[in-house]
Order: structure tokens, then sequence, then C-alpha cells
């Protein structure tokens, strides 16, 4: 076994040595400056660091001094997963599949019901009370460790001043990373940086910003709203073949073919590369348009929806 373990050891330290030795390291220069962290606090710490850097920079700038000192108890419990949904089994070949699927689902949902440490009420009485001066609030239940948990998240209601930390820096690092999305083709490796310290807000359980009714309220709303699209598809004649997270896989109504199915059927001079060639363009617009309603949907749900769907 020592062996072994002297073979794994010097087998990926060969691996980084030659990177080194040919200069392909990851270039931080962008992560950062994004974060406020020197290069080599860059390459050598993980992303969970520097989105507390970036989150305790932020802070400052408001005027909150925030600890930078690891949290001693690290959480051990299950949170409860993404929600999926069971493949129809089976070769789908009589109509096209299309996927409709969240942008950046946790990122999104931190943003739009205003997830952060600092607006999380754990107490049913201070959330009575709360509630009891006009604010919204919107309500996290989830299992952990088999014990049902209760927190509520204060929302800001399109008023900007009542925006959390949390949501503060997601929406300057969206629209940073949205930026660079326009500029991808040259800056494909800094859009990718963003991603990078984007996915990876409140995910470390050691960060001194965590919180267990947080990250429970991030996964657990990422179930309730996957659920509630699915629910509204189906209402619209959609079938779902597969759902994974936060996309949905599926198949338009019948309805939506007859035309193209006609002019195939009657041999109008309409080849099989033309028939679904027009399937494919149907189900396209279809799903456009299907967008649209579930924006819509989820507007009406929240009053405002960041965690929009493309």
């Amino acid at each position: 076994m020592h062996e072994v373990a002297k073979y794994c050891i010097i087998n990926a330290l060969s691996c980084q040595r030659l990177m080194v030795k040919h200069n392909a390291i990851n270039k931080y220069r962008e992560v950062a400056s994004v974060a406020f962290l020197s290069l080599f606090d860059a390459h050598y710490f993980a992303g969970g660091m520097k989105v507390c850097n970036l989150l305790s920079a932020s802070a400052w700038q408001r005027g909150i001094l925030t600890s930078m000192i690891s949290s001693q108890q690290t959480e051990t419990g299950k949170f409860p997963g993404a929600y999926v949904f069971p493949p129809v089994k089976g070769l789908k070949n009589r109509r096209p599949v299309t996927g409709l699927d969240f942008a950046s689902l946790y990122p999104s949902l931190i943003m739009t019901y205003n997830l952060s440490p600092d607006k999380i009420i754990l107490s049913q009485e201070h959330a009575v009370s709360v509630e009891q001066s006009d604010k919204k609030l919107h309500k996290i239940e989830f299992l952990f460790n088999n014990n049902l948990q209760h927190a509520w998240s204060v929302q800001y209601n399109n008023i900007p001043e009542e925006k959390d930390l949390y949501v503060i820096v997601l929406e300057y690092l969206s629209a940073k990373r949205n930026e660079l999305k326009r500029r991808l083709a040259p800056l494909k490796a800094k859009k990718e940086d963003m991603d990078l310290v984007i996915s990876s807000m409140g995910k470390d359980s050691k960060s001194p910003f965590f919180l267990r009714e947080l990250a429970g309220g991030v996964t657990s709303t990422g179930r309730r709203n996957i659920k509630l699209v699915a629910d509204f598809v189906k209402s619209k004649g959609f079938q779902i073949k597969y759902e994974d997270t936060d996309s949905l896989y599926l198949v338009c109504p019948e309805e939506f073919f007859q035309k193209c199915d006609t002019a195939y059927d009657n041999s109008n001079g309409l080849s099989k590369e033309e028939y679904w060639s027009q399937m494919v363009n149907i189900s396209m617009g279809v799903i456009e348009r299907l967008c649209d309603e579930v924006n819509d949907f989820f507007r009406n749900d929240v009053t405002l929806v960041s965690s929009s769907i493309r």
C-alpha cells in the first residue's frame, strides 16, 4: 500500500512539474483582481476563500466589518439535493425533444429571494415581528439529518437599499460576466473566472459567511421552483421526457405539428429532412414562447424574478 501511495503522489507531482515547466499554469489575474487577492493567494487557495474575501471587501464598502476566521464546526449532514425526474425510457425519434433550463439556477435564486446571512431569520417570533412591519418574507423549509429546519429570508421588494450582501455581489459579478459574454471569443477565460467565483458562493461550510439555513434554503427553493415549472408545462400539454436539477427536456403538444404532419403524410413533396427541419423550427418557436410564459408565471409568484428561463 505504501508503494501505491508513493506512486500516486509522484505521478501527481510529475504532472504539476510538467505543466509548470511548459508554463501551462492558470491565469489567475482576473480572479485576483475581482476578489481583491494577491496572485499567490489566487493560486494556492480554493474558490471558497476567494468568495469570502470578495464578500468581506463588499461588506467593508457598506460599513460592515466581518471576520475571516474559518468556522471550526463543519457541517456533516446532508442537504436536500436537486430534484430529478426519472427519464422516460426508450428511443425518442418521433418528435424533437427540446431543453428548457434556468439561467444560473442557484445564483438566480439567491438574487430573487434575497438569500444572504444578513437577511436570514431563524426564529418564528422574529419572523412574525418583521412581517408585521410590512416586510415580505420567503419561507424556508427543508430536512437536515431527518430534522425539519425552518427559517425565513426578508425580500427586498424592488427596493435597492433592502438588497443583501450576496445579492449585491452576485449582481456585480453577473453584470461583469454578461459584459464578458458579449466579447466572448477573446475573453472566454475571463468569463470562466467569473463563473468560478459565482458558482462557489455560499458552498464552503468552513466559511465565516456559511449558514445552514441559507444553504438549505437555496437547494430547497430550487426543488420547489423546478416542480412548479414541471406542473406548469404539463398543464400546457407538454410531455416531460427528463429533468435534472435546473433543466427540463420537453416534447411539444401534438397540435403544433398537425400542419407539417398532414403535408408529409399526403406526400406533398416534403422530404423527411424537410419534415424534421420544420418540426425542429416549430419546437424552437413554441419553447421560446413557453419561456416567456414561465417567466411571467414566476413574476406573479415573487413579484420580481431574476431566476429567468433561457
